[in-house]
């Protein structure tokens, strides 16, 4: 059986801190390792720095102290195109907005055709399959400003899916979204983790689908809290001090 060390690192962080202006300290001694095929779960209180950690990742942000690395290389936009991200709101539920389904999940392709302004029929033949894999091939004609919020993330998700990347970083992504919608997208999620391997981070407060999907669980407010596996995840222990405030979990069944 292949342990932790002996995969491929995928992100590594190294005493990395983030200072916004008014000298705002909002990471900080931040150490982390993501190995390829993690299901990694971060969470942490609003405010804690979790989009902020996700933009350092992304190359958004530069870190004023400590280094980033993605696939043992310092960011750069070659590494970065190994990586999907699929925001907490995509795109403008605008009625106005004129690109359909198919059409948003072939923008995913655009870095591939470069420099030809056309798209290839391999790029075509991406799109369809990330569609059916997504179970959203009957919404290919229709508008985005028609979709609910759980379509609308379904798409974005064939979008980053159409690039081929080795991770998918997902910030929140069923804000919005109704519980039926919300158990089928993590299914989805769940099942591109485990049969293409795609190593998958998922930012969110719902610490009964954390303790369920993630593989590990990273709890941050400012600085790590916690960093490892979801078996050993003590949430009594560890969210009183992470969110700074008395917290009781109680389990209902299986979910916390």
């Amino acid at each position: 059986m292949e342990t932790s060390s002996a995969r491929e690192l995928i992100v590594e962080l190294n005493d990395v801190g983030v200072k916004y202006p008014g000298d705002v300290q909002a990471l900080e001694h931040i150490t982390l390792e993501i190995r390829k095929g993690d299901f990694v779960g971060l969470i942490g209180p609003n405010g804690a720095g979790k989009s902020t950690l996700l933009n350092v990742i992304l190359g958004i942000l530069k870190p004023t102290t400590g280094y980033v690395r993605l696939f043992g290389e310092p960011v750069s936009a070659r590494n970065l195109r190994k990586i999907g991200y699929v925001p907490q709101v995509p795109y403008s539920k605008d009625s106005n907005f004129p690109s359909t389904v198919y059409e948003a999940v072939l923008m995913g392709r655009i870095p591939y055709s470069f420099p030809f302004p056309w798209f290839s029929r391999e790029d075509h033949r991406r799109v369809e399959q990330a569609l059916k894999r997504l179970e959203i091939e009957d919404l290919k004609k229709r508008k985005i400003s028609e979709l609910s919020g759980g379509e609308t993330q379904r798409v974005f998700t064939a979008k980053a899916l159409v690039g081929d990347p080795q991770m998918l970083i997902f910030d929140e992504p069923t804000s919005g979204v109704d519980v039926e919608a919300k158990k089928e997208f993590y299914s989805i999620l769940e099942q591109l983790n485990r049969d293409l391997g795609i190593t998958t981070v998922l930012s969110i407060h719902d610490l009964g689908v954390v303790t369920q999907l993630a593989k590990t669980i990273i709890c941050i407010n400012r600085t790590i809290y916690f960093d490892g596996l979801t078996t050993r995840f003590d949430a009594n222990s560890i969210l009183p001090k992470a969110y700074n405030y008395p917290v009781e979990v109680i389990k209902h069944g299986e979910h916390p």
